[in-house]
């Protein structure tokens, strides 16, 4: 019984521990960032830790350190003119790596109001 204790303890200590990479719900494959623009992207990482993002469309490379408290780190990509050829982020910090597929580069308008819009 008292394995199984020590078992869970370390257990729960290793996970508030190592915080992995993660993105908010509306960064992610698939997207759409604004043309010509300085798209903002953020998320969390182990605290301290230094993330580092690039894109296809440019050979720059975008570093953020994680906050010590938080975790929460951005940095704020430039985009290039829209088009219609897939692209792709890369993000990568505390050993991992992301990779967003199939982003677009374009316009992004938010429409509402009348049905025959």
């Amino acid at each position: 019984m008292k394995k199984s204790i020590w078992g869970l303890c370390a257990l729960m200590l290793s996970c508030l521990h190592a915080q992995a990479l993660e993105l908010p719900e509306i960064i992610g494959p698939n997207m759409m960032l604004q043309q010509q623009t300085q798209a903002r992207l953020w998320g969390w990482a182990q605290k301290g830790s230094t993330v580092e993002v690039s894109t296809s469309w440019s050979t720059d490379s975008y570093q953020a350190k994680a906050d010590s408290k938080t975790g929460r780190w951005d940095v704020q990509v430039q985009t290039p003119a829209a088009s219609y050829t897939a692209q792709q982020l890369i993000i990568k910090g505390d050993g991992q790596t992301l990779t967003l597929d199939n982003v677009l580069i374009g316009e992004v308008w938010l429409g509402s109001g009348q049905s025959n819009m």
